[in-house]
């Protein structure tokens, strides 16, 4: 019934399936099949208990890091401790093309709408750490020319479109300044994850082996078409054609997550590499343990592969 046991010329389910013929024929009573009975709500009910601790006190205890520890620590060090607002290049990079953007946004609106088209103040106000505010009241800006066909902007425009321009920059400065916040944080808070994780699976290692042993158990005992369908769908969604995409998806996910700058060499090297070794290792587990205990599995998902 687990994986423990030996493996032998004949297929475990063949044996299997001869004893549980033999309690019904010779024993004539019930009392083995309530043992089995028992015995498999057991493990069932100790796969879901392992299983729902093992992923989900992490994530519980990731996001109570993230609100009540680590955020107010990263928070009261980024904007206390220093005076950067951007984590990295790249952050300070669309910040600035998002000011770029406005700017000619106004612009184009201010030729379509002469008058009128601006508010005299601000609808609200931005809430910047205080060292960090100073640091953008003192910045001068200086509205440039377009590279289109006016070589100057007017007067009117840079007069009157200065304190939206300002406010549209402490609104960008305290957005990106609460994105390097929360990219530090998703560090810390994950790293914590990833610790508590491990040690579960130091601390659980009997409760995960009855776990991976009935996990075996029930995908074994589907029927050959299914259990060669769902291997398919596994590795067509995980190293299929399409799949490059959705590993790129991923990875600029987990870099934006993290608060890294994205270097495409380094997306296109892992697109490239990672798929490859799941595939790698997925075939490794066909030749190893699905040839021996599923024969026909395999010739049936060679089947549908080819």
């Amino acid at each position: 019934m687990t994986e423990l046991e030996k493996i032998g010329l004949i297929p475990r389910s063949i044996v299997r399936m001869l004893d549980r013929f033999y309690y019904q024929i010779y024993l004539g009573t019930a009392e083995p099949l309530v043992k089995q009975f028992r015995f498999s709500k057991y493990l069932l009910l100790t796969s879901v208990k392992s299983l729902f601790v093992v992923l989900f006190i992490p994530f519980f205890i990731n996001i109570f890091t993230k609100i009540y520890v680590f955020r107010p620590l990263v928070e009261y060090f980024w904007d206390r401790k220093q005076t950067e607002i951007f984590l990295n290049y790249e952050l300070q990079e669309k910040a600035f093309s998002e000011i770029r953007n406005f700017e000619e946004k106004m612009y184009f609106d201010y030729l379509i709408k002469t008058e009128n088209f601006f508010p005299e103040k601000p609808k609200y106000e931005i809430f910047l750490p205080m060292q960090k505010k100073e640091l953008l009241d003192q910045t001068k800006f200086d509205f440039v020319s377009f590279p289109y066909s006016i070589d100057t902007v007017p007067y009117n425009f840079n007069k009157n479109t200065e304190s939206i321009f300002r406010q549209k920059t402490r609104e960008l400065a305290n957005h990106y300044n609460n994105e390097s916040i929360s990219a530090l944080t998703n560090l810390l808070a994950d790293f914590m994850g990833l610790i508590i994780l491990l040690f579960l699976l130091v601390n659980m290692k009997m409760s995960l082996m009855n776990t991976t042993a009935f996990l075996s158990e029930s995908f074994f005992s589907l029927k050959d078409s299914k259990k060669a369908f769902l291997m398919l769908l596994f590795t067509d969604l995980l190293v299929g054609f399409h799949s490059p995409r959705g590993w790129e998806v991923i990875f600029h996910f987990l870099f934006e997550h993290f608060g890294l700058p994205e270097n495409h060499n380094i997306i296109f090297l892992l697109v490239g590499t990672f798929p490859v070794l799941l595939d790698a290792l997925f075939k490794y587990w066909i030749f190893r343990h699905l040839n021996r205990h599923s024969p026909a599995t395999v010739a049936t998902f060679q089947a549908m592969v080819e």
